[in-house]
């Protein structure tokens, strides 16, 4: 694995290599710097295939170094670990909204960087089958979908703020502080009977659904506290930290209003059949090993839960 470690101290820059060399991981490069990362970046024939940030940085953080490396081609979906001693929450949020896959927290030893190199390893076979679809590209008219999608495929939308990989929203839910997790709500948001909505738009619309949904609940929930993933079926995971989240029905009710005001899927689906459902919040799973599943599971439960119930009451 060829790692770039940027970082504007010269004594991380020293002790790296060597720690790395213990974990045989000996193809590591480093930069002093933003902007000296970003020459490497540009001049490397063989790319780089996983990024350490250093967030504290003179001249260009690594929050603003990790939001342009995501603009480099070739660069879209390279693991990127940030090294961080900010371990404040808005900090942390808004590198995993710059595209960030995971952090380290400093002072740091020989495990915690094996550990997370090796989850950065996961990262990079499995970032080989996602579809990756730019967002922006949507609402152009004329565009075409690059490849087929399912409904069951966790599309990431790129350029679609506070949206991250599910992948990478498992790492940050996993590594929240367990003494803080009560001040954390995870909630799951779907677009009731996505089965049949899928199959009566094009690949094309359902997608620009999709965005619509995701940019409704950054209009609505309060940032930079608020990450997201889209998980398949028509199903959004969402945490945040906002101590001023609306109850989940006046949440569900008010992304209900902002959709409705939309022209969505105006050719393919009438817009009063399109409709959410918000399950009630939770907190994160207090156990680090099972965090990431039974919180996703539990959260993604409670939306179908109710849309079984508007259902039953219909």
């Amino acid at each position: 694995m060829k790692i770039l470690a940027v970082d504007d101290d010269p004594f991380i820059l020293e002790l790296l290599p060597a720690m790395f060399e213990q974990a045989d991981l000996n193809d590591l490069h480093t930069a002093p710097s933003g902007p000296a990362a970003l020459d490497m970046i540009k001049a490397q024939k063989v790319p780089f295939d996983c990024m350490l940030l250093d967030v504290d940085m003179p001249e260009m953080d690594g929050i603003e170094l990790c939001r342009r490396i995501r603009t480099v081609h070739g660069y879209e979906d390279k693991p990127i670990l940030m090294l961080t001693a900010k371990t404040d929450s808005i900090s942390i949020e808004k590198a995993f909204a710059a595209g960030a896959n995971d952090y380290i927290a400093k002072p740091f030893n020989l495990k915690d960087i094996y550990n997370r190199i090796r989850v950065a390893e996961r990262l990079l076979v499995s970032s080989k089958t996602i579809k990756r679809i730019d967002a922006s590209d949507l609402s152009k008219e004329g565009t075409q979908v690059a490849e087929d999608i399912t409904l069951t495929d966790k599309v990431f939308l790129a350029n679609v703020g506070r949206l991250i990989l599910s992948f990478s929203l498992g790492n940050y839910i996993t590594q929240l502080d367990r003494s803080e997790l009560d001040n954390y709500q995870v909630f799951g948001v779907s677009i009731d009977d996505a089965e049949r909505i899928f199959e009566q738009t094009s690949q094309q619309g359902f997608l620009h659904l999709l965005t619509s949904v995701a940019e409704t609940l950054t209009d609505l929930i309060t940032c930079p506290h608020l990450l997201m993933s889209y998980e398949g079926n028509g199903a959004f995971l969402c945490i945040t930290r906002d101590p001023n989240l609306p109850e989940w029905d006046r949440m569900e009710a008010g992304l209900q209003a902002k959709l409705d005001a939309l022209n969505l899927l105006s050719d393919d689906l009438k817009q009063e059949s399109i409709s959410l459902s918000v399950g009630t919040p939770i907190a994160p799973n207090a156990n680090r090993t099972q965090r990431v599943k039974k919180t996703f599971e539990r959260a993604l439960s409670r939306a179908e839960m109710r849309y079984a119930s508007k259902c039953a009451a219909a």
